[in-house]
């Protein structure tokens, strides 16, 4: 099972927004602090505003935070939110093609496989992942001394106006 970039981003922006929930933040630190894209970044923060888990600021003291106490962001429910499909064999797919999908039993494993993996995911709370707050943040903040969590859109010129603003 591999879930897309998208989700990847989103998880981890989740996890920054919760163990820096004193003040709003920017998209272009939180991509410079795990040294991603902040384009890529920017989309998936998007996304997760109009699905309600970020609220938005414009102005001098805006940025992005959590819409939602962490408690009460379920892991499952922004997997399922942030990823196109499950479709994980061709039999799964809306229109598959493959020749033996009507006597098939695989589409049945791989469902029940899905169902497991995504159980998993749904019994964790946003809250679980980042109660190591103060481990979390030292981590970043090496790595953002470090250098080495630069993110390439980052640099000078590239930076755009609206949810990564201040």
């Amino acid at each position: 099972m591999r879930l897309t970039l998208q989700t990847d981003y989103a998880l981890r922006m989740l996890m920054y927004l919760a163990v820096h929930r004193d003040r709003p933040c920017r998209v272009t630190d939180v991509a410079a602090d795990y040294g991603i894209s902040r384009n890529h970044l920017l989309k998936v923060a998007l996304k997760l505003g109009r699905l309600g888990y970020l609220a938005t600021a414009r102005g001098r003291t805006g940025g992005i935070a959590l819409a939602r106490p962490p408690e009460d962001i379920n892991l499952g429910d922004v997997m399922r939110q942030m990823e196109d499909g499950f479709d994980l064999t061709e039999c799964m797919r809306d229109g598959g093609t493959c020749a033996i999908t009507p006597s098939c039993r695989l589409k049945s494993v791989v469902g029940r496989a899905l169902d497991a993996f995504l159980a998993v995911f749904d019994g964790v709370t946003l809250a679980e992942i980042a109660g190591n707050k103060h481990e979390l943040l030292a981590l970043l903040e090496r790595n953002r001394t470090s250098g080495a969590g630069v993110a390439p859109e980052s640099a000078p010129g590239g930076a755009r106006r609206g949810m990564n603003a201040r």
